[in-house]
């Protein structure tokens, strides 16, 4: 009878422990399951979509008001203005097409629909523009105030679609993290019940377990080190492994507004190799891809202060901003990085500067006032790098003002 008793109150100790064990396997189970869900949505739904804004952004900045402050100056013939701007609106409707194909939530949909209007209005905007470019009347002059405030708006208008997908991506971070404990303490309190149920019998489960949330707590510091892994990537040029382009434009506006807060010079460098294209064609695309890594380890070893940073922009184009310095050491680094780059005396046959590969440097040091625009220092160094080109290459143009 003691025996029928014992064998039914372990029956019941068996079952108890079977249904908190199911009951921590499903808890486990969909909890988990929802935080991979909200890893997913963070970064395919936040991520990857600011690659097209920023492409959009700097679109409009750097092809289309660029080419036509060019044509504007006479640098470009009407022909050429007239096909950089339609190449640059199909590049902004590609970057918008791909951008809108990733998966929306239905609050998102306003901001969305908002700066498409925006977009299409730029879009008209600037065919106009080519039109006028094209027109034999030009009883008036192109208004280059309204182009300015046209690409203000747009740039306002997306950094706007930014924030908030980068604020989309902080809620469904805080959601991951809250799941992620509101899952341990469901486990913790179950596992806890189950050993003051089982005591003993239960001993070698709840050693189990334990072993198993370790392995999860495993997992899951590998992924937060591969998450922060994949943060740095999406910061560095894959080729050069230095800072791209899109850390160049958050690091810009943040040092930029700091200069102006602190009334500390702030010195912006453009740098081109020169005759890029004639290397290329020489040498081939490989030994091109070994010269920039090479003019970009040039700038690792230069710039080694903690306010200096080196990026490449794109193509053969890299940029250098100067932090916390002053004006005459900054033309120094200029020219310090313009002769280490001649003194690595890599053979350029195609070059009409010199027998070896060679940079033109345009720069910029200058005291940013509240009511300056962050991007003339970046069209003054881009007029310096002109000038440097204009005059015969492999040289430094600095300027201390906008207007100089």
């Amino acid at each position: 009878m003691e025996s029928l008793k014992l064998k039914s109150k372990l029956l019941y100790l068996l079952l108890t422990v079977g249904f908190s064990l199911l009951a921590v396997g499903l808890i486990g189970y969909f909890n988990i399951r929802a935080v991979n869900n909200h890893i997913e949505t963070l970064y395919n739904g936040s991520l990857l979509p600011l690659n097209e804004l920023h492409a959009i952004d700097e679109t409009y900045y750097h092809e289309l008001s660029l080419t036509v402050y060019r044509w504007n100056n006479h640098l470009i013939d009407d022909e050429q203005a007239a096909q950089n701007i339609t190449q640059g609106l199909d590049h902004v409707a590609q970057m918008w097409k791909n951008y809108i194909a990733y998966e929306k939530r239905s609050d998102e949909m306003a901001y969305v629909s908002y700066s498409e209007s925006q977009i299409n209005a730029m879009e008209r905007y600037f065919l106009s523009v080519r039109d006028f470019i094209l027109s034999s009347d030009r009883s008036h002059p192109l208004s280059l105030e309204t182009l300015s405030e046209n690409i203000d708006a747009i740039h306002d208008t997306i950094y706007r679609l930014i924030i908030y997908e980068n604020a989309s991506a902080a809620y469904e971070h805080s959601i991951v993290k809250t799941q992620y404990k509101n899952t341990l303490m469901q486990l913790c309190v179950l596992l806890l019940a189950i050993v003051i149920l089982v005591m003993g019998l239960a001993w070698k489960i709840f050693i189990r377990i334990e072993w198993q949330q370790r392995q999860l707590l495993t997992s899951t510091e590998t992924l937060q080190h591969l998450n922060l892994k994949l943060e740095q990537a999406s910061y560095t040029d894959s080729l050069t492994s230095i800072y791209n382009r899109r850390y160049f434009n958050l690091l810009y506006d943040r040092e930029y507004k700091r200069s102006i807060r602190s009334g500390r010079a702030f010195v912006f460098m453009m740098l081109d190799i020169d005759y890029f294209k004639q290397y290329n064609d020489t040498y081939g695309h490989i030994q091109g891809d070994q010269a920039l890594q090479a003019v970009a380890k040039v700038l690792k070893s230069t710039l080694q202060r903690p306010g200096d940073w080196g990026f490449r922009l794109g193509g053969e184009e890299f940029g250098i901003i100067l932090t916390d310095t002053e004006c005459d050491s900054s033309r120094q680094m200029g020219e310090k990085i313009r002769a280490a780059i001649e003194g690595l005396k890599i053979e350029h046959k195609g070059s009409k500067v010199a027998p070896i590969l060679t940079v033109s440097i345009g720069a910029i040091c200058i005291i940013p006032l509240p009511n300056m625009g962050d991007e003339a220092l970046i069209h003054a160094a881009d007029t310096n790098l002109y000038a440097a080109k204009e005059r015969g290459r492999n040289r430094v143009v600095f300027t201390t003002s906008i207007n100089a």
